[in-house]
C-alpha cells in the first residue's frame, strides 16, 4: 500500500505553508523544542493549509507530517498504525467510527481541552455521535445529511408542487405518489425516473446512510423505551450493546414493505446505478447532500429545488460527516489535542468548512454561509436542526454498517424484509457478544 506523505513546516527559519516575500518575515521564530504531530487522512481532506498555515504562526514549534491513503484503505491503515511503534498523533476517519475507535483505544478523549461553550454551540447530533461513555472524543468539524432534489421543469410539468418547508413536508405514501406523476416510461424501465438512483458506493440501494432512514421514521422516540416505535425509531439500543429488537419490528417491516415496493411493485426507482442520472435530467427526485447543491450553484445543468426528505410517523434524517480526533497512543496528547479542538472552533472551523461546501457543526457558524442563510440550502440546515440524528452510533458501528446495508440491499431487491432484518439483528448480536 502507498502512503503519500506532504509535510508543512514552521520552524525557526522557516515560513509557514505558502508564505513568500514580506509575509515570510511574519512567521515568530521557533524558541523552543520543535515537535513533529503525524496526521493521517485521505488525499485532499482536512485540516486544509490555510488554517494550517494560520494556526502554525501561532505555534511555531509545531511542524507536521501529513499521510494520506485512498478512503478505502483508510480503515485498515488506522488500525494497523494506531498499534504500531510509531502511531499518527491525529487521525481523519468516517465520523460514524468514532465510538468504535474510542471503545478500540485508538482516540484520546478531548472532553478537557473543549472551549467553554462549545456544548452550547454544537449540534447535539455531533455531540451523540462523538462521544462514548461520557466523554467526547472528537469535536467534529463539519457535518453534512441528505434531502431530496427535484427537477424544476419536471415536475411543474407533472403538476406536482414539493413542499418546501419542514411544516409541510412530505409522507413517503405522497413522495410516491409524485414520483409516479412525473415518472416518464414503464414502470421499472422508465426513461425519466420518479426517483433517481443514489450516487454513492455504486449506484445500488441499501445504504444505511440513506436507506434505514425508511424504517426509522416509521417509529416514535417520544414513547416507552420498550415498545417497538421507540426501538424501531432509534434503530440500536442506546447503549450500544443491543440489536435484537430494534430492525425487525412490525413498524420496521412495514416501512421496509413500503421502499422495497418503490424498487419492484411501483417500479419508480432503479435497482442499478445510473451515472449523473439527475443531473442529465433523466430523474425527477433525487436524494442526496449539500455537496449535489453546491455542484448545482457553480454549474446549473438544469432548474432545480429541494423538498425536505419524506417520512413515515417522526421526520428524521441521518448526520455524519470524515472528522479527526488525537490518538490515544500519540507521543505528543496534549499539542494534538489543542490542534484538534482548534481547528474545530472559531476561526479555525470556518475556513475548513468553507473549503468543501458541508455544514458547520457549531450554531454559531451557520449565519457566515449565505448559501445556507435562504432556500433551497437552507432545507439542509433546518432539517439538521430540527431532524438531524447520527447513523445509530456504538462501537462495533463498521460491522452494523455492513450487516445492516446488506439487507437493506436484499430487500431492494425483492428478499422478505422480515426475515433479512430478523437475520441482520442476529449477525449484529453476535458480534456485539463477542
Amino acid at each position: 500500500m502507498k502512503i503519500y506523505s506532504i509535510v508543512f513546516a514552521s520552524l525557526l527559519g522557516a515560513t509557514a505553508l505558502g508564505a513568500t516575500g514580506a509575509n515570510a518575515q511574519s512567521t515568530p521564530a521557533c524558541t523552543g523544542e520543535t515537535v513533529t504531530l503525524r496526521i493521517l487522512r485521505t488525499p485532499g481532506n482536512y485540516p486544509y493549509p490555510k488554517p494550517m498555515e494560520a494556526w502554525q504562526k501561532d505555534n511555531p514549534c509545531v511542524k507536521f507530517e501529513v499521510n494520506e491513503v485512498p478512503f478505502p484503505q483508510l480503515a485498515d491503515t488506522i488500525s494497523v498504525q494506531a498499534a504500531s511503534s510509531n502511531p499518527p498523533d491525529i487521525i481523519v476517519y468516517d465520523g460514524p467510527n468514532t465510538q468504535s475507535y474510542a471503545a478500540a483505544g485508538i482516540l484520546l478523549p478531548i472532553t478537557k481541552y473543549l472551549p467553554k461553550g462549545w456544548d452550547d454551540d454544537i449540534l447535539p447530533a455531533t455531540k451523540a455521535e462523538h462521544s462514548y461513555n461520557g466523554e467526547v472524543y472528537s469535536p467534529g468539524i463539519e457535518q453534512t445529511t441528505v434531502a431530496m432534489y427535484y427537477n424544476k421543469k419536471l415536475v411543474e410539468a407533472a403538476g406536482v408542487k414539493p413542499p418546501q418547508t419542514l411544516a409541510e413536508a412530505w409522507t413517503w405514501p405522497q413522495a410516491l405518489e409524485a414520483f409516479k406523476k412525473c415518472q416518464q416510461g414503464p414502470a421499472g424501465a422508465a426513461t425519466v425516473w420518479g426517483l433517481g438512483p443514489t450516487r454513492f458506493g455504486n449506484g445500488q440501494p441499501g445504504l444505511v446512510y440513506q436507506d434505514l432512514i425508511y424504517q426509522r421514521s416509521a417509529g416514535d422516540p417520544k414513547v416507552a423505551p420498550t415498545s417497538s416505535a421507540y426501538k424501531t425509531f432509534w434503530a440500536f439500543a442506546p447503549d450500544g450493546k443491543t440489536a435484537e429488537g430494534y430492525l425487525n419490528t412490525p413498524e420496521a417491516v412495514e416501512a421496509l414493505k413500503f421502499y422495497q415496493s418503490m424498487f419492484n411493485a411501483e417500479g419508480v426507482a432503479p435497482k442499478v446505478g445510473i451515472p449523473n442520472a439527475f443531473f442529465d435530467a433523466k430523474a425527477c427526485f433525487y436524494i442526496d447532500t449539500p455537496a449535489a447543491g453546491n455542484a448545482l450553484i457553480k454549474d446549473p445543468k438544469i432548474e432545480w429545488g429541494i423538498t425536505p426528505l419524506p417520512y413515515f410517523k417522526t421526520p428524521v434524517v441521518h448526520t455524519g460527516s470524515t472528522t479527526f480526533g488525537a490518538t490515544a497512543r500519540s507521543k505528543h496528547p496534549e499539542i494534538a489535542a489543542k490542534f484538534v479542538v482548534d481547528m474545530s472552533w472559531g476561526e479555525y472551523a470556518y475556513m475548513n468548512v468553507s473549503q468543501r461546501g458541508n455544514l458547520p457543526t457549531l450554531k454559531s457558524l451557520f449565519s457566515r454561509f449565505d448559501v445556507y442563510n435562504k432556500y433551497p440550502m437552507k432545507v439542509f440546515v433546518d432539517q439538521l436542526q430540527s431532524w438531524g440524528q447520527p447513523r445509530p452510533p456504538g462501537p462495533k458501528f463498521a460491522q452494523y454498517d455492513k450487516i445492516v446495508s446488506e439487507a437493506l440491499r436484499g430487500v431492494a431487491f425483492g428478499g422478505n424484509p422480515a426475515e433479512l432484518m430478523a437475520d441482520a439483528e442476529k449477525k449484529v448480536q453476535r458480534i456485539l457478544d463477542r
